[in-house]
């Protein structure tokens, strides 16, 4: 049996990174592995949503939510909810789905019909919670598995908010303030990376420090 040590690099969801690593540690090997993210983006009151807007849809949307850095949360605070909600579904419905190899079009297929199954189970689980579909949420009818991609309304504290799905559902969640963002933001099994919108250099400041994201960046 071969046992020559040899380094697997591997980015991708944490089920199927937890089985990489396995079958490496098997023939004792050594891998380095980036798992999967619960990752949050935050708009503050302050937030320039003309930034804020397209950002998260491409955060979001882009490579159809199968990357490890996929925006899956946005949190935005109560006094911006409305106008940056209504923005945001706007946007989403002038979304390209196709080809990604066509000029124009933001999101492909998901990668085989199993994930198209854990797409439409995590809508009707966020359903089941409370949770409502703002806009997209459907199977395409066409060959591929193409979906359209999903806003929900939500709560950070529910099962299907905390669980990867490794597909384009982002869930729209309130916020009264940066601090309660920033713990709603770093309460989660699947961290990896986070953004804040905001205006306000001592908010950009408070999110940057120790006590604010376990990893982001501030625009």
């Amino acid at each position: 049996e071969d046992r020559r040590v040899a380094l697997v690099s591997f980015t991708g969801s944490t089920t199927v990174g937890r089985k990489v690593g396995e079958r490496v540690a098997a023939r004792l090997g050594k891998s380095l592995l980036e798992l999967g993210g619960n990752n949050a983006v935050i708009v503050d009151e302050t937030a320039n949503l003309d930034l804020a807007v397209p950002a998260v849809v491409f955060g979001s949307v882009g490579t159809a939510g199968q990357r490890c850095t996929t925006t899956r949360r946005v949190l935005v605070h109560t006094a911006r909810l409305k106008e940056f909600e209504e923005r945001l579904v706007h946007a989403y419905k002038q979304v390209k789905i196709g080809d990604p190899l066509e000029s124009g079009t933001l999101i492909g297929p998901l990668i085989d019909t199993g994930a198209v199954e854990r797409f439409k189970k995590a809508l009707d689980a966020a359903r089941a919670a409370g949770g409502e579909v703002l806009c997209g949420g459907k199977v395409l009818d066409r060959p591929g598995n193409f979906v359209e991609p999903a806003i929900v309304r939500a709560k950070n504290g529910w099962d299907i908010v905390q669980t990867e799905t490794f597909a384009p559902v982002l869930y729209l969640i309130p916020v009264q303030s940066l601090d309660e963002a920033i713990q709603m933001q770093n309460a989660s099994a699947h961290g990896l990376s986070s953004a804040l919108f905001t205006d306000r250099l001592q908010a950009a400041e408070t999110f940057l420090s120790a006590i604010g994201s376990d990893c982001g960046i501030a625009n």
